[in-house]
């Protein structure tokens, strides 16, 4: 989806010459993985030529909120605080990475308290 969201449209060969450096991913596995991608609705695929091109059919944002629901259901029983819990047990951040958190936190609560006031 990375490469999708960053070229706007590709083939499976381009997306596989894309990640080749990051993950290694082999042509056929990415072929995989964006037909599921299509059955699942996040990809639209027009053909061209001989070629099948590939676009996002989901923003960056939506499917990162959807991710994110999902993740909070299937493993922190739908708990956000449970969710960074474990993330800040597991990670180790700096100080002043910690001090943004904080200030993004209260930033959004201070935010949603507006939206309900």
């Amino acid at each position: 989806m990375e490469v999708l969201w960053e070229k706007g449209s590709a083939t499976v060969a381009e997306v596989a010459e894309a990640l080749s450096g990051k993950d290694g991913s082999a042509y056929t596995t990415v072929l995989t993985m964006m037909r599921i991608m299509t059955e699942k609705g996040y990809l639209a695929c027009r053909k061209d030529g001989r070629a099948h091109v590939f676009r996002p059919k989901v923003e960056r944002d939506a499917a990162a909120r959807k991710a994110v629901r999902h993740l909070l259901t299937k493993f922190f029983g739908g708990s956000p605080g449970e969710l960074v819990m474990s993330f800040l047990r597991e990670e180790e951040l700096r100080p002043e990475e910690l001090d943004e958190l904080k200030r993004k936190i209260l930033e959004e609560g201070e935010a949603e308290g507006r939206k309900e006031g």
